[in-house]
């Protein structure tokens, strides 16, 4: 019975901690779930075919299909193609989004034509209050002229109705944002050739984090490009950093320090008399919580442990440091070792989640709550992990020693 009582809370923190960090990432950011049919919208995600504007009703004939398949690695069924379409001898780009798109003048270079948040209406406006470190997102790009540029942006702003690219200049108007270029990626339109980008966020505006507004189009320049330009998407997912900038023992810069570098031994004159408090650190990002713990290894040895978990609550990383009376030495059978972090949404998950690393060729292993390993395989980047065979219950997702408890509900 305590066991039953035991494994019931462990789950409901879980779930609790799930749905806390649900607010940062996207929803429905792989493009698995659908309105209705192949040329229906995503769900959480809109086109021209739900527009508004003097001209809503001449742009909104489909620019976009769903596909099935997916990036390499994925598992996922389905990805989100948008294209560009001639309409009237007037080029309209590929265009979907978060918000709703104001289709207000024919020409597209208009001002009256934009993309933009409409808290007023749920369907349309992404609350968001997080400040991620970096955005990913696969894509694969073709256009008939070489120097066209696809982009996705993502624009976290405060509680305003935003519009892009009306308000992008106006660092007043928003927290921070990422975009994400690319030219074409493959010299045919019957082909697939999926890339990754990794994009930073650059927070150099005033106002607050209360909404995010993601943008994808065809063409960076409204109305340039060729018809039938096409731009495939997948995965779309928000990285925290959990990085370490610096640390110090008692006042002093810890030689040799390298954010990559997770382990390391010094000398300490007065071992018994050293504190956690003795040990100072800055993290990359002012928005990461660390905790720091002692404890001892023997005689002549202490282990100071530093973990740093990210704003998500997700990403962690932890750095080691071994704290010796002698010569410093990392006990045998400890080795320098990078930890890679990892997330994984949504959590809960039902048929399916979505893994991401920074390490390449990591092992993923799943265990139940008594300890029997369910599923083993490579990881690298990121991949989707189809789960829809296993019963529902707690989980614990292991990758390379680090460890992430993972809820499935029915």
């Amino acid at each position: 019975m305590i066991k039953k009582i035991i494994l019931a809370f462990v789950c409901f923190s879980v779930i609790a901690t799930a749905q806390s960090q649900n607010a940062f990432q996207l929803p429905n950011p792989s493009f698995e779930q659908w309105d209705g049919g192949n040329t229906s919208e995503p769900t959480h995600w809109n086109s021209f075919s739900s527009s508004d504007g003097t001209y809503a009703s001449l742009a909104s004939t489909n620019h976009h299909y769903r596909r099935a398949g997916g990036r390499p690695g994925s598992n996922g069924s389905f990805y989100l193609t948008i294209y560009t379409k001639s309409i009237m001898g007037i080029k309209a780009n590929g265009n979907m989004t978060t918000g709703r798109i104001h289709a207000g003048a024919v020409s597209a270079t208009s001002s009256e034509n934009y993309n933009y948040t409409q808290r007023s209406n749920s369907e349309h406006c992404q609350p968001f209050t997080a400040t991620p470190d970096s955005m990913y997102v696969w894509v694969s790009f073709y256009a008939a002229d070489r120097t066209s540029k696809a982009h996705v942006e993502a624009i976290i702003h405060g509680d305003r109705d935003f519009k892009a690219p009306n308000d992008v200049n106006n660092p007043d108007l928003y927290k921070g944002h990422a975009v994400a270029s690319t030219y074409r990626t493959s010299d045919s339109p019957s082909e697939m050739e999926w890339t990754l980008l990794k994009v930073p966020f650059i927070y150099d505006g005033n106002d607050d984090a209360s909404y995010i507004l993601i943008n994808i189009t065809t063409n960076e320049i409204p109305g340039e490009g060729s018809a039938n330009d096409s731009l495939s998407v997948d995965d779309i997912v928000f990285i925290y950093s959990a990085w370490l900038n610096g640390i110090a023992l008692q006042g002093t810069p810890l030689t040799g320090f390298n954010k990559g570098q997770f382990d390391y031994a010094v000398h300490v004159d007065n071992l018994s008399d050293f504190l956690a408090s003795d040990i100072s650190v800055t993290p990359q990002a002012n928005d990461a919580s660390v905790d720091i713990q002692l404890e001892s290894i023997n005689d002549s040895t202490r282990l100071a442990s530093i973990t740093v978990t990210a704003e998500d609550g997700v990403t962690v990383k932890q750095y080691h440091i071994y704290l010796c009376s002698g010569e410093p030495e990392v006990p045998v059978g400890i080795q320098d070792a990078d930890r890679p972090s990892f997330q994984l949404y949504p959590n809960p998950a039902h048929s399916h989640f979505t893994v991401v690393t920074d390490a390449t060729d990591a092992l993923m292993t799943i265990h139940n709550m008594k300890g029997e390993l369910i599923m083993k395989r490579q990881i690298n980047g990121s991949a989707q992990i189809d789960v829809s065979h296993l019963p529902q219950g707690c989980y614990v997702v292991n990758i390379n020693g680090v460890k992430r408890k993972l809820l499935i509900t029915r």
